[in-house]
């Protein structure tokens, strides 16, 4: 959502500066907060690779044949600009994590590990919803016992 190929009214890169970041996040913001007000709950897990860990995958996708598609030669290039990478990242999650939707920053080097934090904090959030079995009216209470009457029947 902050950035991709093809974006309505940019024609030129030096159009993608400060500014156009800003009304990002600004956007990023107004959409959490309309779905929050809207009773979703909104849940932004950015998982943490170190650089070596992510060297060890790599190279893990280019040493196991069942692993190469995996792998993209774009992937290497990209390395080179890992500090580049890391202070957009820092900045995006900086101006998009609010007080009503956090972002939740998961170590990622053990996937096994990654994993289970992000289900604890899914886990716990649901049961902090006011979740409980709809109450059934009069009538309804009565087609129950009229369709249990009815099995007992036949």
């Amino acid at each position: 959502m902050i950035l991709n190929a093809h974006i309505g009214g940019i024609t030129k890169l030096k159009q993608v500066n400060d500014e156009f970041f800003e009304g990002r996040y600004q956007d990023i913001n107004f959409l959490e907060d309309y779905m929050t007000r809207n009773g979703f709950v909104v849940l932004k897990f950015f998982l943490h690779m170190s650089k070596n860990e992510q060297k060890n995958r790599f190279k893990r996708r280019i040493e196991m044949p069942d692993h190469n598609w995996k792998f993209s030669a774009a992937d290497i290039k990209e390395r080179k600009y890992w500090d580049d990478y890391v202070d957009a990242y820092e900045r995006a999650l900086s101006k998009t994590a609010t007080k009503q939707n956090p972002w939740y920053i998961i170590p990622s080097d053990d996937k096994w590990y990654s994993r289970l934090c992000v289900s604890d904090i899914i886990d716990r959030r649901i049961k902090e919803l006011p979740l409980k079995y709809p109450d059934l009216d009069a009538d309804s209470k009565a087609q129950l016992e009229s369709a249990l009457d009815e099995l007992e029947k036949n």
